[in-house]
């Protein structure tokens, strides 16, 4: 596998888990900018999502797992960002595979970091026995804002069959837990989302589940993503930023 394939973005369809998310403490808040009604119209929830993010520093944590009845791979990726510009952001993601795992998988590199410092971005790779570091553009990095707001696993909640919505209130601070069940298609069945959805103006928590039809037979994925440290988060630059390819 060459290195520009090893820095190509995993693209994970998704669905939700049926378990309900867990409430996290938060500052309080008087009033909430996302309602019960908005939480149900994709685009005001993406909208508010992102500006809210995009107003402050946050951190992001998120794990998808792809499995059968012969392997299991996780894959588990971390994001800080300040989109103050210039925007820097740091992106780190690894790998784990057990049992019958496919080549594309046991290939992947154990490590990858992506640096950003308003449009220069520099990833790391390391595989075990080489590290690797190059400069690339920022639309092939995962370090784009877009990609750390997740905006496009979140517009997978408008192709949904239903939602229900609850409200919840901790420590002063309004969350609405959101499930819906997601349309089929040729590729995906027996999909779901549940978000978990601070009143504040943000998604603090997706998680997602559904079967996707491959060749060898049908795998189950799911993923879930933690928003965190928003307002408070902090970027620094690894120590390798200016180190030469090697």
């Amino acid at each position: 596998m060459n290195l520009s394939t090893q820095l190509t973005a995993v693209c994970v369809v998704c669905v939700i888990i049926t378990a309900g998310c867990a409430v996290p403490p938060t500052a309080s808040q008087s009033s909430p900018a996302l309602t019960a009604s908005d939480v149900t119209d994709t685009n005001t929830l993406i909208q508010t999502h992102t500006a809210t993010l995009r107003s402050q520093p946050f951190a992001v944590r998120s794990t998808t797992t792809v499995r059968n009845e012969t392997f299991h791979v996780t894959t588990n990726q971390t994001w800080t960002v300040d989109p103050t510009p210039p925007i820097r952001a740091l992106a780190v993601r690894t790998s784990t595979a057990t049992g019958d795992v496919p080549v594309g998988a046991t290939q992947a590199p154990s490590r990858i970091t992506a640096w950003r410092h308003g449009n220069e971005t520099t990833v790391r790779v390391d595989t075990g026995t080489e590290t690797h570091l190059q400069e690339v553009t920022l639309l092939n990095s995962s370090v784009r804002l877009n990609r750390a707001l997740h905006r496009q696993l979140l517009y997978k909640y408008s192709t949904r069959q239903n939602t229900t919505v609850e409200t919840l209130t901790r420590n002063g601070t309004r969350f609405y837990r959101v499930q819906a069940t997601l349309n089929d298609t040729h590729v995906t069945s027996n999909a779901s989302m549940t978000l978990l959805v601070n009143g504040a103006g943000y998604v603090q928590q997706i998680e997602t589940k559904q079967t996707v039809a491959y060749r060898s037979g049908p795998r189950i994925v799911t993923e879930t993503v933690q928003f965190n440290r928003v307002g408070t988060a902090t970027v620094d630059a690894p120590s390798w930023v200016n180190e030469t390819d090697r």
